[in-house]
């Protein structure tokens, strides 16, 4: 082996009192950042592969690892290594909280790994027990119910710890959903809104998102019902008409919160539906998520025969929030169907690549469902993506 003249004598150990210390000399040291690794071994040695991600477009059904770094142990010293990481998740875990094994999309309760922006330390764990109450809740009442998860981009941000389950409302079960609402603390005078509004509604949707500061709880009545009793008496009907009721605060501080009133406008052609995405984002600067918008509206309306989506506005009072809802499930597209657009949208609001791909390579094929953006209550814009509902139970 060629000698190494730049070395220093003793440079790298030292004997002290019969014990060798070691030092460890970083002057070469090449960082590699990696989001995909895997192992494999022979009989004499045990190799770690580490790369990265590579997208292509979505008309491709390969997904592309590039390899960029491998690195070939022994199997004894594999092991060592095994150990070594063993304890250090241990004591990462000990501090910091959990880390889950499996998708993010699959969590039931406890905490959701999502990228983006992440909450302080000292709230991961609660934040998390926050999440698990509302499925706890619903498996101690026995109750069923469907299951939608979304994920949503804003400037510089990446919420994916999101979901609805949403529960059919029964006659018999009002007094668990009841209970579900104060376990949860609602407010109380959201409380009485919603006992006030439970006999009309035939849904009762419960939510739950992570952002970067907290944690929020959402409550939602839906009167579809009402809107198609609607529908039938005045076919051609296309006055407003409020489809759902939103009861959203602070699952960690409950003084904070808003009501929320989707108002949906009926057998909207989609060249209205646009117009009207145009007057939300009136006086806006950037224009970009309302193109992005409108380019997968379009997408999604060639997919259909008839040209209409049920399209809702959303108000909440005393803030300067505007947005709209679209639900879009009728297209049958996948989420990798509109990739491109999604890496338009991740492009526009700054979010990391790593961190869209850890979340992308999870639902890709999944169904999309609900496109919602607009204007939030800080005058931002913003874009939710909500896909495949899966059916749930929490009976024994």
């Amino acid at each position: 082996m060629e000698e190494n003249k730049n070395r220093r004598p003793n440079a790298d150990t030292k004997q002290t009192d019969g014990q060798t210390r070691i030092n460890w000399i970083g002057s070469n040291i090449q960082s590699l950042r990696a989001n995909i690794c895997k192992v494999t071994y022979t009989r004499e040695e045990i190799m770690l592969l580490f790369g990265r991600s590579q997208r292509g477009p979505m008309r491709q059904k390969e997904h592309n690892i590039l390899l960029t770094d491998r690195i070939v142990l022994s199997p004894l010293i594999a092991k060592r290594l095994g150990a070594a990481l063993n304890n250090v998740i241990q004591d990462y875990e000990s501090k910091y909280g959990p880390l889950e094994m499996e998708s993010p999309l699959q969590t039931k309760g406890g905490q959701i790994a999502s990228p983006g922006k992440r909450l302080p330390l000292s709230n991961i764990k609660e934040t998390a027990d926050k999440s698990g109450l509302i499925f706890q809740l619903i498996e101690n009442h026995n109750l069923e119910f469907g299951y939608e998860r979304s994920f949503k981009m804003a400037k510089n941000t990446l919420l994916g710890n999101r979901f609805l389950l949403g529960i059919d409302k029964e006659e018999k079960i009002q007094e668990k959903l009841l209970d579900i609402c104060k376990q949860m603390d609602m407010p109380k005078k959201y409380l009485v809104a919603f006992q006030e509004n439970l006999s009309d509604a035939n849904l009762v949707l419960f939510g739950f998102e992570e952002n970067e500061r907290s944690c929020v709880y959402k409550v939602y009545l839906e009167f579809c019902e009402k809107l198609k009793n609607e529908l039938h008496s005045k076919p051609n009907k296309t006055e407003p008409v409020l489809l759902h009721l939103g009861f959203k605060w602070d699952a960690l501080d409950n003084n904070k919160g808003a009501i929320a009133k989707y108002t949906c406008y009926p057998l909207l052609p989609v060249k209205n539906i646009l117009n009207r995405l145009s007057n939300i984002y009136d006086g806006h600067k950037d224009r970009t998520s309302l193109e992005i918008a409108k380019d997968i509206i379009n997408l999604a309306a060639s997919r259909i025969v008839n040209d209409s989506f049920i399209y809702l506005e959303v108000s909440e009072d005393n803030n300067p929030r505007r947005s709209f809802d679209i639900n879009l499930y009728k297209a049958n597209l996948q989420l990798k169907d509109i990739y491109p657009l999604l890496s338009k949208m991740r492009q526009h609001y700054s979010i990391s690549s790593d961190d869209f791909d850890f979340l992308y390579d999870q639902v890709s094929t999944k169904i999309f469902g609900h496109l919602s953006g607009g204007i939030d209550r800080e005058e931002k814009d913003f874009l939710t993506i909500y896909y495949e509902v899966s059916v749930g139970s929490g009976k024994n």
